[in-house]
C-alpha cells in the first residue's frame, strides 16, 4: 500500500505542480521585468551624459574668452607698418628739445643772418 496514493495525496501533488507552474511564471515575468528596468536605466543614463554634454558646450561657448575678428592681409600689412614706425619713431619732447638746441646754436653762431646779396 505504500505505492497507493489516495485522493488527499493527487490533490497535493496536484497542488504543488500548480504553484511549480506559477513560480516558474513568475520568474519568467521578473526576468522580463528586469531586463526592461536594465534598458530603461540605459536610457536615462545616455540622455543624463547627452544633457551634461550640451551644457559643458553651451557653457564654455557662453564663458569663453572672445576671438578677435581675423585680420585680411592689408590689415595685417598696415599694423606691421604701424607697428616699425612706432619703434623707429622719436618721441617728441626729444625732437622739440634738439629743435630748441638746433635753435640755440644757429642764433650763437649768427646762422640766422639773411643771405648777402653778390
Amino acid at each position: 500500500m505504500g505505492k497507493d496514493k489516495t485522493i488527499q495525496d493527487l490533490k497535493v501533488d496536484a497542488h504543488i505542480a500548480v504553484l511549480h507552474t506559477k513560480v516558474d511564471s513568475l520568474i519568467d515575468k521578473q526576468k522580463e521585468l528586469t531586463e526592461r528596468v536594465r534598458a530603461n536605466e540605459k536610457v536615462v543614463a545616455a540622455v543624463t551624459l547627452l544633457g551634461t554634454v550640451v551644457i559643458a558646450v553651451i557653457g564654455a561657448g557662453y564663458f569663453a574668452p572672445k576671438a578677435e575678428a581675423a585680420w585680411s592681409a592689408g590689415e595685417m600689412i598696415q599694423r606691421m607698418r604701424e607697428w616699425k614706425s612706432e619703434q623707429e619713431r622719436t618721441p617728441v619732447d626729444e625732437m622739440l628739445n634738439s629743435a630748441l638746441i638746433l635753435h640755440d646754436e644757429e642764433m650763437e653762431h649768427g646762422c640766422n643772418d639773411t643771405a648777402e646779396q653778390e
